[in-house]
């Protein structure tokens, strides 16, 4: 099996950098997306949540509100930057946390949790193999009726006009960071896409240049059905656009964050 963080790890990342990693994805409402976790949990799951499980933890954005609400929290990552990180944001945190190095593709807990999830796109996986190896992981690591939640991990936009190329600006006191996001084909055969995330980084005069090249698969709705009734572990309760669990996919006019529902079996 190829080593994803190969290719990553030729040049400096954006995700070796946590204080710009998070900056860089603060446009997003995290409490607004805590409350659809738990929309989610009150309509679909079938088990009380009691403990949580991030896969690709990164900076762990969500420990917080997890902590509000009396949740442990475990994360995984391949980053021990991030994870070092996220241990130093838990410390003031009254809530229990775990965080382990490991790789989403294949892993073990010690405990089953009641809930997992993955944001942002961050379904590493290159081959149907790792996706059957993705899938038998976490439902080991899944309570039987506990829920799965991917946040943009299949491509529903394939045919949508949109622009290869993302860029957005973001600022927080004197950090000033520059970003471009881009998909470059690798094998069209075999569905594998280049993800580059360039970021161009000013901290108060102090210049960065960093770009991140994942090879992942792009993964596409029928064929997502597909890999879930093939795993025969979990259940498709639904998926919608924006985050919004009144907005199906299916009657979605253009394609934002499209959130997957999946339910351990």
């Amino acid at each position: 099996m190829k080593d994803r963080t190969k290719e990553r790890k030729t040049g400096r990342s954006l995700y070796d950098y946590p204080d710009y990693y998070e900056i860089a994805f603060s446009f997003r409402n995290i409490a607004q997306e805590a409350e659809v976790f738990d929309e989610c949990i009150r309509r679909y799951s079938t088990i009380p949540v009691r403990t949580v499980l991030e896969l690709g933890s990164g900076t762990a954005p969500h420990m917080e509100e997890w902590a509000k609400r009396g949740i442990a929290y475990v994360g995984i990552d391949t980053n021990e930057n991030m994870i070092d990180y996220a241990k130093r944001r838990a410390r003031d945190l009254a809530c229990s946390r775990i965080f382990l190095n490991a790789d989403m593709r294949n892993f073990h807990l010690d405990r089953a949790v009641d809930f997992a999830y993955t944001m942002l796109g961050s379904l590493y996986v290159e081959t149907v193999d790792d996706i059957d190896s993705h899938f038998s992981s976490v439902a080991e690591a899944l309570n039987p009726g506990g829920l799965y939640l991917l946040d943009w991990c299949v491509n529903f936009q394939w045919a949508d006009p949109i622009s290869t190329v993302h860029s957005w600006r973001i600022e927080k006191g004197l950090v000033k960071i520059d970003l471009s996001f881009r998909t470059e084909p690798v094998d069209r055969a075999n569905q594998t896409i280049r993800n580059v995330l360039v970021a161009s980084i000013d901290d108060n005069g102090k210049n960065l240049e960093l770009e991140s090249r994942d090879i992942v698969t792009t993964i596409f709705p029928r064929e997502f059905k597909l890999l879930v009734e093939k795993s025969r572990k979990f259940e498709l309760i639904g998926w919608w656009n924006h985050w919004n669990l009144e907005e199906p996919v299916e009657k979605a006019n253009r394609i934002s964050r499209p959130i997957i529902l999946l339910r351990r079996t």
